[in-house]
């Protein structure tokens, strides 16, 4: 399984030109890479220089082996004109490099408008280590939304020939406020009884989300832990050597409300691992 399409919007500057290795490592013999551009409508001239650029990094992209790659610029608004490029041309993956380390929201607009029902973001941090891929989490926490990023994570896994880890991190029990002190179990024991009927129930629902991965000839492995989320998944990517970080955005809202709520914004910007964000439907 490859893409057909992966879509590098570029500025000319050398943060941008960061996501084209990724672009690289994830094409496929059949894939189209779309090297992308837009320019002020009143400032035509811009467009033809634009053009001029895309050229020379599609010529780079070529000697490298590369079987097709497409130059594409136009006038206008970035999100408005990629968002529309990607619907009509069928581009499956967007890769950016991020500007900077800021927080999401300063990014949104452009951001939200590349996460669509049919394609992903593959967000790229500037000035990252060269990318190496081999492993990819997923964190779920049950929902129909998180699992909409299951067959995005199935198609780059597949595209990359990447190993799955699938994620659920699960709150400490809390003391219930009329539980007496000397009440027994202890509360300490009590706690431990929650904790295991909690990790069975986690590793079960792992467990059943993995036959899909496995399905398509993937290796998966499930891990539960407790703590806070954005914690966990940070502890957990670096302690199993993760490469890639993927989670699911909620339609309603577009980048600003996480799954997690504010979790994917806070990994955002604590990591410097690529990250596969997507859209998440709320139907099976």
């Amino acid at each position: 399984m490859e893409y057909r399409k992966i879509l590098v919007p570029l500025d000319g500057s050398e943060s941008a030109e960061q996501a084209l290795p990724l672009a690289k490592a994830l094409a496929g013999k059949n894939t189209n890479i779309v090297l992308f551009s837009v320019c002020p409508e009143d400032e035509l001239r811009l467009c033809r220089l634009n053009s001029a650029y895309l050229d020379v990094q599609a010529k780079a992209l070529t000697a490298e082996g590369l079987q097709s790659v497409i130059c594409h610029t136009e006038p206008g608004d970035l999100a408005d004109r990629i968002k529309n490029y990607t619907a009509r041309e069928g581009v499956e993956l967007v890769i950016v490099c991020r500007q900077g380390y800021s927080d999401l929201s300063r990014e949104e607009k452009v951001l939200q408008n590349l996460v669509t029902d049919n394609s992903s973001l593959l967000l790229v941090k500037p000035d990252a280590a060269k990318p190496r891929l081999s492993r990819i989490l997923l964190p779920l926490d049950g929902s129909i939304i998180s699992e909409g990023a299951v067959p995005h994570v199935i198609k780059l896994a597949k595209a990359a020939g990447l190993e799955v880890l699938l994620l659920s991190v699960n709150g400490f029990p809390e003391i219930p406020s009329d539980r007496p002190p000397a009440a027994k179990p202890s509360w300490e024991e009590y706690a431990l009884v929650l904790m295991k009927e909690v990790r069975e129930q986690a590793s079960g629902y792992l467990d059943r989300q993995a036959q899909d991965f496995r399905q398509a000839g993937l290796k998966v492995k499930t891990q539960v832990v407790f703590g806070s989320v954005a914690e966990s998944i940070l502890k957990v990517s670096e302690e199993e050597h993760v490469d890639v970080i993927a989670m699911a955005t909620h339609r309603r809202s577009g980048l600003d409300r996480w799954v997690y709520g504010s979790v994917a914004a806070t990994v955002s910007a604590a990591t410097e691992l690529p990250m596969l964000l997507v859209r998440g439907s709320e139907n099976r």
